[in-house]
């Protein structure tokens, strides 16, 4: 598991930006151009959220992303995601992320990501986070991510302030386990996190209609957890939508599946009623967007 290199040293304070927010500038350091730079907004209570942004080599030696921090996180960690039986799955990288030379890689959601864990303050739209990166060639690079709106797919402002890329070397992409290349049935993914279990929840397609959640369960050490049973809740109390729990069906050891009906788009609660043994329960509640 890869962990923060720095030590949480206490709170440092988040810039909030007043009306419209402007974006950090992208950042070069020798042979890396990082771009793109954002997370999103967490909801009441929650302390993990993603950060996303893309980085190319545009040396002759293969980088490596080790490790990362950030000032309002316990730990910072380098997820890849990996789709199984149709379940997403969340796991860190041991030995950090590859870019190759000339490669671009990019972090995104429904995809690889950094993971921030153990937030002491909520992210809020319009809010920059300050993040530093730990490269094994370049050494620490810091970028600042811009906090965009609770499920936002991409940052709010595609312009950027990239440096021009040299004409002699062909531009090679690679994403991280990309999300859905079709915006119709693309999925909503998110993590929740309780003291004692997590869940990574993959609603899908991620919009109005009938919906199948996919549910893989972690412990506070993001090993597979098994539980007896677990109940999801939908409910939409902006537009008088009454909860509606279902009881989820296992598909594997750490692995549960619902299909429910979520008829309106815009914002759902989300409640996992997790029972780790018949005495023992883990209660969550998250928002989600549907389109």
């Amino acid at each position: 598991m890869i962990s923060s290199k720095r030590a949480f040293t206490g709170a440092v304070v988040l810039t909030c930006l007043a009306g419209s927010p402007t974006f950090a500038a992208d950042r070069t350091s020798g042979d890396l151009v990082i771009t793109k730079a954002w997370s999103r907004a967490t909801p009441g209570g929650a302390r993990v959220a993603g950060g996303y942004l893309t980085i190319e080599n545009r040396g002759h030696a293969t980088e490596r992303l080790q490790a990362a921090s950030a000032a309002h996180a316990l730990r910072t960690e380098i997820h890849e995601m990996t789709v199984t039986g149709g379940v997403m799955t969340m796991r860190p990288l041991d030995k950090g992320l590859v870019i190759a030379p000339g490669q671009i890689v990019t972090l995104a959601p429904g995809g690889g990501h950094l993971m921030f864990i153990g937030l002491d303050v909520p992210l809020l739209a319009g809010d920059q986070m300050p993040v530093t990166l730990s490269f094994e060639r370049a050494g620490e690079v810091n970028v600042t991510l811009d906090v965009q709106a609770i499920g936002a797919q991409a940052p709010a402002k595609a312009e950027s302030t990239t440096v021009a890329k040299p004409a002699h070397r062909a531009e090679q992409t690679a994403t991280v386990s990309p999300a859905a290349t079709s915006e119709a049935d693309e999925s909503f993914f998110t993590h929740l996190h309780a003291e004692r279990a997590m869940a990574n929840v993959t609603v899908s397609p991620g919009r109005a209609g009938p919906v199948e959640i996919a549910i893989q369960l972690e412990d506070a050490n993001e090993l597979p957890l098994s539980a007896d049973a677990v109940a999801v809740t939908l409910g939409n109390p902006e537009h008088g939508v009454a909860p509606i729990t279902a009881n989820a069906e296992r598909v594997g050891n750490d692995q549960w599946r619902v299909r429910m009906s979520a008829p309106l788009s815009g914002r759902w609660s989300l409640g996992l009623d997790i029972r780790i043994t018949p005495s023992d329960a883990v209660n969550v509640v998250s928002p989600i967007l549907l389109r």
